[in-house]
């Protein structure tokens, strides 16, 4: 039976990220897929620091990861942010992970900004950019903060399910240089890849509203909806200054 595999980029294996994959690999479950989960906190992941290319950036790897990756009908990587990126153990499996087959695999990856939320976007941008040069074949990326985190569970599991659909479907059957045309209009399509710090502000604030009553709810949206107005008349350095307010009056703390 084909494989799902689900990957913990965070080093702590009861956190979110966990929670994340566990959402999507439930979906996977749903339509009779078989999953597997693994943390790369458990892998001797080194720092690719070598010259040489990704033949050489793969002895930085241990073997059985990447032969899990490459057995897999379709992969799930999960990773936290940190400082608007990524964590470095998730950086280093992408820098050295080998996946010879994953012209055409399907992919999710989904980050978690936890905290101020800053950087849910940016960081989930990094794991496209994996996905994106593997080739693979990714569906709509899942950013998460603490303060859209029930909401994304249930999309995680949806897409959870999508993927296990996709993964029937088998890999791409073009070749190399021959399949950039059909993997550039696929990533030009999905949600959130171009996407800047004003995007993820205008994320955070529209969720904080989601789940705020009261005046400062009120005084949150005037400033969100002056934003966007300066969005759509293309001045995003003013519009930055509003959706920045909107979201500091409702931002709480952890």
């Amino acid at each position: 039976m084909l494989t799902i595999l689900g990957i913990v980029g965070s080093p702590r294996k009861n956190g979110i990220t966990s929670r994340l994959i566990d959402s999507a690999l439930e979906g996977a479950k749903s339509t009779g897929a078989e999953t597997r989960k693994i943390y790369l906190i458990d892998y001797d992941v080194k720092q690719f620091k070598g010259a040489g290319g990704a033949s050489e950036g793969s002895k930085f790897c241990p073997e059985e990861l990447s032969r899990l990756c490459e057995e897999a009908a379709a992969i799930v990587l999960g990773a936290p942010v940190y400082w608007g990126d990524i964590n470095g153990l998730t950086k280093d499996f992408m820098d050295s992970v080998r996946i010879a087959n994953s012209r055409g695999k399907p992919a999710l990856g989904t980050v978690i900004a936890g905290g101020s939320g800053k950087g849910l976007l940016s960081g989930v941008q990094s794991i496209y950019h994996f996905l994106f040069h593997k080739q693979m074949k990714a569906i709509d990326p899942i950013p998460v903060s603490r303060f859209n985190l029930e909401e994304s569970l249930s999309t995680l599991n949806l897409a959870g399910a999508e993927l296990a659909k996709m993964s029937k479907q088998g890999s791409a059957e073009k070749m190399g240089d021959a399949y950039w045309a059909d993997v550039s209009a696929d990533y030009a399509s999905l949600k959130y890849l171009r996407c800047d710090h004003v995007d993820e502000f205008v994320m955070l604030a529209e969720s904080l509203i989601r789940t705020s009553k009261g005046v400062d709810a009120g005084q949150a949206q005037i400033q969100l909806d002056q934003a966007r107005n300066l969005i759509r008349e293309g001045n995003r350095s003013e519009a930055a200054r509003h959706v920045v307010k909107s979201y500091q009056t409702l931002y709480y703390q952890p």
